[in-house]
C-alpha cells in the first residue's frame, strides 16, 4: 500500500510545555487564545515568535488597519527574488488549500501510482507532464493556479508575519505583489522545499519520476530541490497563509 507522510520534525511534547506556559503567562486579549491556538502559533511562529501574533492583533484592531479572519493554514507556491519586497509575476504563483504533504505519494510508490491510472489515494490525479515534489521525496498534487488577487496574512514560521497583497492582472496579464514588511525570503518556510518538474521531451518514455535519486532526500532547509533526469525543474518558495482579509462592514 502507499505510505503516509513523515512525522513532524518538531517535538509536540516540547511545544506543549511551552504552549502551556505561554497560555498561563501571556496577557489576555479580547478573547484569550486557547491552548490549541497557542500550540498552532508555536508551529507557525516558533517559541520566540508568539509576539508577532499579538502585534498583528493590535494592528488589525486599529481603525486604519486591515481586518483579517484566521483560516486553516494554506500554502502559497511563490516565485521571485528572495530579497525582494515586491515584484511582478504573481500570475505564476499557486495555492494549496490543503497541506499537500499528507496527501502525497512516495517516489518509491510511483509504480503503484502509475498502476492506479495516476489517481492518488487522496483522489488527486498525477500529471506526468507537470508534477511536483517535496523535500522528503513525496510526489504532490499541483497547487491551484493562479493565486487569486487579494490580501493574505503570511509567515515563514520564523521572525516575520506580514500582509501579502496580490493585485489583479494588468492589461498584459501581469499580477504585481507586495509585502507590508520583510522580504520574500523572510516569509518563506525554509524546511518546506518544493519544485515543479516538466519533461524536456514531452511524451518520452525515458522521463519518469523513477529517475529521481532517493539518496538526494530529505532535502536540507533552504536548499534547492534535486534535479531529475529528463525533466526541467523550477523551485518554488513556500509561504504559510494563516489569514485572509475580511470585507469591512
Amino acid at each position: 500500500s502507499i505510505r503516509g507522510t513523515p512525522t513532524p520534525r518538531r517535538s509536540l511534547g516540547g511545544l506543549l510545555a511551552v504552549a502551556t506556559a505561554a497560555s498561563l503567562l501571556s496577557p489576555p486579549r479580547e478573547a484569550k487564545a486557547s491552548l490549541g491556538e497557542t500550540i498552532e502559533n508555536l508551529f507557525l511562529y516558533g517559541p520566540g515568535g508568539l509576539a508577532n501574533a499579538d502585534k498583528f492583533e493590535a494592528k488589525k484592531s486599529a481603525a486604519e488597519g486591515p481586518s483579517f479572519r484566521r483560516i486553516p493554514t494554506q500554502f502559497i507556491a511563490a516565485l521571485g527574488d528572495p530579497k525582494a519586497n515586491s515584484g511582478s509575476g504573481a500570475q505564476e504563483w499557486g495555492l494549496w488549500r490543503l497541506d499537500p504533504g499528507p496527501r502525497g505519494v512516495w517516489l518509491t510508490d510511483y509504480p503503484l501510482l502509475k498502476k492506479s491510472g495516476g489517481v492518488a489515494p487522496a483522489s488527486w490525479k498525477f500529471d506526468p507532464d507537470d508534477w511536483w515534489l517535496e523535500e522528503h521525496g513525496l510526489i504532490m498534487e499541483k497547487p491551484d493556479f493562479p493565486l487569486s488577487p487579494g490580501r493574505y496574512l503570511v509567515t515563514g514560521g520564523r521572525a516575520v508575519t506580514t500582509v501579502l497583497t496580490v493585485h489583479p492582472a494588468d492589461a498584459k496579464g501581469q499580477m504585481r505583489w507586495e509585502l507590508d514588511s520583510g522580504s520574500l525570503y523572510d516569509v518563506t518556510h525554509l524546511p518546506c522545499r518544493s519544485a515543479r518538474y516538466t519533461p524536456m521531451n514531452p511524451g518520452s518514455s525515458d522521463a519518469s519520476p523513477s529517475n529521481a535519486r532517493l539518496r538526494d532526500f530529505p532535502v536540507s532547509p533552504g536548499a534547492e530541490m534535486p534535479a531529475v533526469e529528463g525533466f526541467a525543474k523550477q523551485d518554488y518558495a513556500v509561504l504559510f497563509v494563516i489569514g485572509v482579509e475580511s470585507p469591512r462592514r
